[in-house]
C-alpha cells in the first residue's frame, strides 16, 4: 500500500465520520424543529404553513429555546422573536 492510498483511505474515514456526525445533528435538528411545531400548536396557536419553514430552518440552540419557553410564549409573534 503507498503513501497515498494510506491518505486517501483515511481522508475517507475522515469524510466518512464527518458525514454521520451531520445527519445526526440534522436529524435532532427536524426532530426538535417537529417537537416545537406540536407544543406551538397545542399551547398557542395553529401554525402557519410559512411559520412552519421558518421554525424548520432554526438552529438547534433556538428550537431548544422555544422549546424550553412554550409556557412562557402566548402569541405566534412571540415565538417569531425566538427565531434568528
Amino acid at each position: 500500500m503507498t503513501l497515498a492510498d494510506i491518505l486517501r483511505e483515511e481522508g475517507r474515514e475522515i469524510g466518512k465520520k464527518e458525514g454521520i456526525m451531520e445527519g445526526k445533528q440534522e436529524g435532532k435538528q427536524e426532530a426538535l424543529a417537529n417537537t416545537a411545531i406540536r407544543l406551538i400548536t397545542k399551547f398557542i396557536a395553529p401554525v402557519h404553513k410559512e411559520l412552519e419553514e421558518e421554525i424548520k430552518k432554526q438552529d438547534i440552540a433556538t428550537l431548544e429555546g422555544i422549546i424550553d419557553q412554550i409556557d412562557e410564549l402566548e402569541t405566534l409573534a412571540e415565538v417569531e422573536g425566538w427565531m434568528k
